[in-house]
C-alpha cells in the first residue's frame, strides 16, 4: 500500500464515522457523548495534578532558599 492508499483510508473511516454520528447508525452518538465525557474527566484530573504538582515545586523552591540563606523573596 503507497502513502496516498493509507491517507486515502484514514479519510475514509473519518468520513464514515461522521457520518454514523450524524445519522446516528449503531447508537453512536451515545458512544460519541461517553467518550467526550470520559475525556472530559481525564482532562480534568490532569489539570488538578498539575496544580498539586506545580504547588509543591513551589513549596520546594521556597524551603530550598531558606535552608540555603538566600536574601531574595520567593519568585525573584
Amino acid at each position: 500500500m503507497g502513502i496516498f492508499s493509507k491517507i486515502s483510508m484514514i479519510i475514509w473511516l473519518i468520513v464514515l464515522l461522521a457520518a454514523a454520528i450524524m445519522f446516528d447508525w449503531f447508537g453512536s452518538r451515545e458512544l460519541a457523548s461517553s467518550f467526550l465525557d470520559t475525556t472530559q474527566v481525564a482532562v480534568e484530573k490532569l489539570e488538578a495534578t498539575g496544580d498539586h504538582v506545580q504547588g509543591i515545586i513551589e513549596v520546594v523552591k521556597e524551603d530550598s532558599d531558606v535552608f540555603s540563606g538566600s536574601d531574595k523573596a520567593p519568585g525573584e
